[in-house]
């Protein structure tokens, strides 16, 4: 009994001092959903962290500061905290710190926000607003990934989206890759999760502006996964505790979708994984349109169609980890899905809805596709792919594809840039599409008008 004490005793020591090596912070701090009054400020911890408290105070008034407990749980292997601060000023800045233990965390950089500013500029017209766009980041693993030609290509390109002006960033899916030994267990999950979020590289990023992201199957599950995805639940968490939107889901409904505004726009981040039917399904049968086989989902599709009703913006952005309007793309797109493509396209036509704009990833390859439904005006879906992944080669099929805008194809690393500008009435929107270096590889640009029924 004395050597069974003696060893729990030695084990327990050891762990003890193994908790006491880990760094009390691994990661952040990253900048969440933004609005007028309230922000939301993401860090992880670790595991010997016994208290968090941020302090925050006006830019212009360093003399008195303000401090929020984290009240959620600490002492987990894997432990991201997020303080969610009310009562803030519009269109003011505030600089922050965090105490860990009872000691300011140092910190490399002045740690700031803006709150949004108010919805009209003082003629009346909206904010003019910008945002970064990309899909597809994948960080070499040193242990997975010492073989061979690594999947990972050069990480400068994150260094370049940090010091372009921008009011916030949205990741499009595939924001990190699960690998084989993660996506098999809750642990290997929330590890990928950890070990991306803390990659320095990232840190700027991260911390310069508000981050609003949607996924696709490798920050969800194994390549393709859809709803048979056994953990997807734990998958769902993780990106919840790993990401700082709004909202997540409905309230019956577990998906990771949601939505926000900025100046005259609205974004819908849409969940293609957590309710898709396998893409193998039969999508007719006996010539009829299979529509027991999903994309969205009914309760999914049906938050998205209240969303559109609901909205009054210029640009109703609605964001997709696939393609949406690609008629050639191969089995990982929503037209084949055609049962609830085609009810989306005719809700937009039958409701007159105009303004919409759909933002999609995936494809290592960006391009914008351009479709015209029955009744409706011209659909146009940016693809923004890929920021640090290997590029992949256009099919034979895909070189000729008919929807595809001239000069829009790029095939190399790069993101997006959109700006929205203009009085009202007038809205233009731009996108541009950059490489690591800076250098603009194409360009479109759509006013609001094209965008609404004739």
């Amino acid at each position: 009994m004395k050597k069974l004490l003696l060893l729990f005793m030695l084990l327990s020591m050891r762990f003890y001092a193994l908790a006491q090596q880990e760094p009390l912070h691994i990661s952040g701090p990253m900048l969440g959903y933004s609005e007028h009054r309230s922000v939301l400020i993401w860090y992880e911890v670790g595991q010997s962290v016994k208290s968090a408290v941020l302090r925050y105070w006006e830019k212009e008034h360093t003399e008195f500061y303000y401090e929020m407990d984290y009240t959620g749980p600490l002492g987990m292997p894997y432990n991201p905290i997020r303080f969610e601060l009310v009562k803030l000023k519009l269109n003011t800045t505030y600089h922050y710190e965090l105490l860990l233990n009872g000691k300011v965390l140092p910190a490399t950089r002045v740690n700031a926000f803006t709150t949004k500013p108010y919805q009209a500029n003082p003629a009346g017209d909206p904010v003019n607003f910008s945002f970064l766009a990309g899909s597809c980041l994948y960080l070499n693993d040193p242990v997975l990934d010492a073989n061979g030609s690594p999947y990972g290509q050069d990480t400068y390109i994150l260094r370049t989206m940090a010091s372009m002006p921008s009011d916030f960033m949205l990741w499009l899916g595939d924001n990190l890759y699960l690998r084989a030994s993660d996506y098999g267990s809750a642990a290997g999950i929330h590890y990928r999760y950890s070990v991306n979020r803390k990659a320095p590289e990232l840190a700027e990023l991260l911390a310069s502006r508000p981050n609003y992201a949607t996924w696709d199957d490798h920050d969800y599950g194994n390549n393709d996964a859809d709803r048979s995805f056994e953990l997807k639940a734990v998958s769902q968490e993780s990106f919840r505790n790993y990401w700082g939107n709004k909202s997540y889901g409905s309230e019956n409904d577990q998906g990771i979708y949601s939505s926000f505004s900025w100046s005259d726009a609205d974004f819908f981040l849409m969940d293609d994984r957590s309710h898709r039917a396998p893409n193998l399904l039969r999508d007719s049968i006996g010539g009829k349109v299979n529509c027991d086989k999903p994309f969205f989902g009914e309760t999914q599709l049906a938050w998205l169609k209240d969303k559109l009703l609901g909205s009054s913006a210029t640009f109703k952005f609605i964001a997709v980890g696939n393609q949406v309007l690609n008629p050639v793309a191969e089995k990982e797109h929503f037209r084949n899905y055609s049962c609830e493509f085609t009810e989306l396209m005719n809700f937009i036509v039958s409701y007159r809805i105009s303004g919409v704009v759909f933002l999609s990833g995936d494809r290592h390859f960006s391009e914008i596709n351009a479709w015209q439904p029955k009744g409706g005006y011209t659909l146009y879906d940016f693809t923004c792919s890929p920021l640090t992944s290997r590029v992949h080669e256009i099919s034979a099929k895909e070189a000729g594809n008919p929807s595809r805008v001239p000069e829009s194809l790029v095939k190399s690393n790069n993101f997006s840039r959109f700006e929205i500008s203009g009085p009202a009435g007038d809205r233009t929107l731009k996108m541009i599409c950059i490489d690591k270096n800076g250098v603009v590889l194409s360009g479109f640009s759509l006013n609001e008008k094209d965008l609404k029924m004739k």
